[in-house]
């Protein structure tokens, strides 16, 4: 049964610029880098979803509606319980991707499911499986400087799957962001 959740991405170019940025720092930590295919900043974890639902999910998520918007990633941080390198804004979350978020979580519970409600905190995975002693002697949280902007136009359905070297990402559907008007792009 596949695993889905709702997320913004970074363009490929900027994702490979970012995990370029942090190699040094994730090598440091004895840990090895994401791939650049799979960063991504989730809006709402879904979880397992039967196949036959997953045309239900579609149609929930092609009715919201959103901005486009943009996070400033200027800040490298250890998250201790996942044990994972995360880019961040340090500046705050994006108002337009919290109410994306939002938007996305009404719709798939009046859909008739049930995905995690935890609020959404921005931040791109960039290295996992990192020890809490090699993270303990780095100082947190790190500065990029400059940052790495990060636009977002459109949001996509992804699914997680278990691959040899860890989870990979996949892009299933995507949704334009226009505010008031939205058409449909599929992948």
């Amino acid at each position: 049964m596949p695993r889905l959740f709702f997320a913004l991405q970074p363009p490929e170019t900027v994702s490979v610029q970012l995990i370029e940025a942090a190699t040094p720092l994730i090598t440091q930590l004895q840990s090895r880098a994401a791939p650049a295919a799979n960063l991504h900043a989730t809006l709402c974890f879904v979880g397992a979803v039967e196949p036959e639902n997953v045309g239900r999910l579609r149609a929930a998520a092609a009715a919201v509606r959103g901005m486009p918007g943009e996070f400033n990633f200027d800040a490298l941080e250890y998250w201790e319980k996942p044990q994972v390198l995360c880019a961040t804004p340090s500046k705050g979350e994006s108002p337009e991707a919290n109410a994306l978020s939002i938007a996305l979580l009404d719709a798939i519970v009046t859909a008739g499911f049930t995905p995690d409600t935890k609020p959404m905190r921005a931040h791109l995975t960039l290295a996992r499986k990192i020890r809490a002693a090699d993270a303990g002697k780095v100082s947190w949280p790190q500065i990029l400087s400059p940052g790495f902007v990060v636009r977002f136009d459109q949001f996509v359905l992804m699914e997680s799957s278990r691959g040899e070297q860890g989870s990979i990402y996949s892009v299933i559907d995507s949704w334009p962001l226009y505010g008031t008007q939205q058409s449909r792009i599929t992948q």
